[in-house]
């Protein structure tokens, strides 16, 4: 049964493991008629009313970008796309970089980035309703093996809608990067956008929360399940819903703390080479499986393992349906969604690997 709390207590005790002194702030919700209205506008946001890559180019200083990685400063940019009507359109646009791993120079020769559009002036085209888009785009940008690691990783988002609607969206994008003082080699990559967090939150009907941390008994227990059986589903470890490490949080209309996991790259499902665990951890490879999530009266065998087995087929055809991976990856990921699906088709194993996994807080 799930634990709730009512709002205020839950607000109260949230902002004290912020130290912030907003604690005395007055927070004005949404009426229910506003939730409603930004919940069917982000629906309806024609971003990911597709399946098709969006074609891009982004013309912005790229050598400063590669060069000072600073997650803080933006450069003027101009993106150029392909509208909904097929004709070419243009767009100022403000980029910075982001991230911890991938913008290290150590680690990627290309770092993430973020596009900032003029929302206000985005009406009628494709990123109507869409302000701050992350871009992932592949870590090196002259190797093989990181373009397919795009792909993997897109697939993981597309897996994680099907399990819950509390994730984030995303579409693919044919990006052409140009340097606007030709310093850089112009570029075409295959990447793609997130779905900004304020919208995946009122697409949800709820409010993004910045937290810098929460108690995990304050968030709501059946999503926090889902949330952990999914990482666990990936293979992912690198996620903390406490610290929301790689985990938004948001509060929905019903009151309920939800976290939504995102960034897969050092997930098992993904399997880059630079992904290692936590040195911490008991496992060796991101491969391995750990669940990693909090002890709850909500995790049970059979409503867990009915809530994935309903999706069962949909994750088949996902994978085997798709066209971004050969034949051969196709298979190295399909064969480890099968190993996963085994834990859930037997209790003793659900029991050792889930049940006496799970931390206690």
């Amino acid at each position: 049964m799930t634990v709730q709390f009512s709002l205020p207590f839950v607000v109260l005790v949230a902002l004290a493991y912020t130290g912030s002194a907003a604690a005395q702030d007055v927070v004005e919700f949404p009426t229910p008629a506003e939730y409603a209205e930004a919940a069917a506008e982000a629906e309806a946001a024609p971003l990911f009313q597709s399946e098709e890559p969006i074609k891009i180019t982004l013309l912005t200083d790229i050598k400063w970008l590669r060069d000072r990685r600073i997650d803080t400063m933006e450069v003027d940019g101009t993106v150029t796309f392909r509208d909904l009507d097929g004709s070419m359109t243009e767009s100022t646009v403000e980029v910075r970089t982001r991230g911890n791993f991938r913008r290290d120079k150590q680690n990627c020769n290309f770092p993430p980035i973020r596009l900032d559009f003029p929302k206000s002036e985005m009406e009628g085209t494709v990123f109507e309703g869409q302000d701050k888009l992350k871009l992932v785009s592949p870590c090196h940008d002259s190797r093989d093996d990181f373009q397919r690691y795009i792909y993997k990783e897109y697939l993981a988002y597309k897996l994680q809608a099907l399990i819950s609607p509390i994730s984030f969206r995303v579409r693919l994008v044919e990006i052409t990067f140009v340097d606007i003082n030709d310093d850089y080699d112009s570029r075409t990559k295959i990447g793609f956008l997130i779905e900004d967090e304020e919208r995946m939150a009122e697409r949800n009907s709820a409010l993004v929360q910045d937290l810098e941390q929460m108690h995990p008994a304050l968030l709501d227990g059946e999503g926090a399940v889902v949330a952990s059986m999914f990482n666990y589903m990936i293979g992912n470890t690198d996620s903390s819903p406490v610290f929301f490490h790689n985990a938004k949080l948001i509060l929905t209309q019903d009151s309920r703390y939800l976290p939504v996991p995102y960034d897969f790259d050092f997930s098992g499902a993904v399997d880059t080479r630079y992904a290692t665990p936590a040195p911490s951890l008991s496992i060796r490879r991101v491969t391995d499986r750990l669940y990693r999530g909090f002890c709850r009266p909500e995790l049970q065998y059979e409503p867990m393992r009915a809530l994935f087995d309903g999706q069962r087929q949909a994750v088949w055809n996902l994978y085997e349906g798709s066209t971004l991976l050969d034949e051969d990856h196709k298979e190295d990921v399909i064969e480890f969604f099968e190993d996963f699906y085994e834990v859930m088709d037997d209790p003793q194993k659900f029991d050792r690997e889930i049940m006496q996994a799970c931390r206690n807080w």
